[in-house]
């Protein structure tokens, strides 16, 4: 449980860095604006879905532990299901992708 509450709040600090850092950037473009104006807030979004992802990692992390302690103290044996751990690790890559492709179009602009 304590490594999933721990990546959970590793996922929430970085969206937050993330999505802070996008405002501070918008902050500074209106004082000094530069030639082309940016398209979009990408970032922002971005760093909002991370902090979401890192809340429900600790949620599921609760609720396994949960159910995990009840198996083990009612004497059931057997490995618990894996189901979580591929849900979380293809949402981790989709939210790469789409930074991934956000930083692209931002270098071709």
């Amino acid at each position: 449980m304590l490594a999933w509450i721990r990546t959970g709040i590793a996922l929430m600090a970085f969206g937050f860095a993330i999505a802070r850092f996008s405002i501070f950037l918008h902050q500074v473009m209106r004082v000094n604006p530069p030639v082309a104006q940016p398209h979009g807030v990408g970032a922002v979004w971005v760093g909002a879905a991370l902090v979401a992802l890192g809340m429900v990692a600790n949620l599921l992390a609760t609720l396994r532990y949960g159910r995990i302690r009840g198996a083990i103290e009612r004497g059931d044996t057997g490995a618990p299901s894996a189901v979580l751990v591929y849900v979380f690790g293809a949402l981790i890559t989709l939210v790469g992708l789409i930074m991934t492709l956000l930083l692209v179009r931002t270098i071709g602009e």
